[in-house]
């Protein structure tokens, strides 16, 4: 196995290239691996394998071992990784088609320098988005909008984000009872004005139980809430703690649907056993 360690706008994983599809790996030893103390550290690990369907396959473990969801940021480093790794493209455009936990997605490369790639990646349609009502609070909209974009997301609004306590906050409506007994990943947005076109997000997210620099299924989520709160461009420039994503989307029939992210993936190092 081939050990990477990859950010996309800070949001750090561990990558295994596992082509033979051999890499198992116990919740504690995934626990081990993205320890910041005792292991590599990551907020989540990856493994990439082989597929006899698709370009490949990506299985992805939160730095809990949890699994069963789908990771954005995670989803274009390992865009990255199949590209360095020489991997065939399917696509007529050099795009990749691989299967993960919420289904299939593609991808491909834009732009790289060094280590650094800009990768777009598509997202899976959204069928269903829940309008909640919640509690009076200064400078906090009324409506707070709950999706699942590859795993389940809840978007709050508010004045200014930069100054909150995002890990009380987030942990706060994390496990609140109406999202018992699963949770949700807590994202708060600020609009930066209006015409601008710039939301900025920050989010704490379920399974690494604090909040991360970026998250991309997060900034997918903040898209389609821009849109429902009456913003019908259908291209969004969102802004994590240090990098800015491009997303754009279109809406038929009630489903969010032709879903893109564009946004950075980095190899940051790798170790070959």
């Amino acid at each position: 196995m081939d050990f990477f360690k990859y950010q996309g706008a800070g949001n750090d994983f561990v990558l295994i290239r596992s082509l033979d599809c051999r890499a198992e790996l116990s919740e504690q030893e995934i626990i081990r691996l993205c320890d910041r103390r005792y292991g590599i550290g990551a907020d989540g690990l990856i493994i990439l394998e082989s597929s006899p369907v698709h370009d490949f396959s990506m299985r992805f473990y939160n730095n809990d071992g949890s699994t069963g969801m789908f990771c954005g940021n995670g989803g274009r480093c390992i865009i990255d990784l199949a590209w360095r790794s020489g991997l065939p493209a399917s696509g007529a455009d050099g795009s990749w088609t691989f299967s993960a936990p919420d289904g299939l997605h593609s991808g491909k490369v834009l732009s790289h320098e060094g280590r650094r790639s800009q990768i777009l990646l598509g997202m899976n349609d959204i069928t269903s988005v829940e309008a909640m009502r919640l509690p009076a609070e200064p400078g906090q909209e009324a409506t707070a909008w709950k999706m699942n974009t590859g795993t389940e997301h809840l978007v709050i609004f508010k004045d200014n984000i930069e100054d909150m306590d995002v890990q009380s906050e987030g942990r706060r409506w994390r496990y609140a009872p109406q999202f018992a007994p699963k949770g949700v990943n807590v994202n708060f947005v600020q609009s930066t004005g209006a015409g601008s076109g710039l939301l900025r997000v920050r989010t704490y997210e379920r399974g690494v139980e604090y909040e991360t620099l970026s998250c991309g299924t997060g900034i997918i989520a903040a898209a389609v809430a821009a849109w429902l709160r009456g913003d019908h461009s259908g291209k969004y420039t969102l802004r994590s703690t240090h990098d800015t994503f491009s997303v754009s989307l279109s809406r038929r029939s009630g489903i969010f649907t032709d879903i893109l992210i564009e946004g950075p993936a980095e190899q940051v190092f790798q170790v070959i056993v």
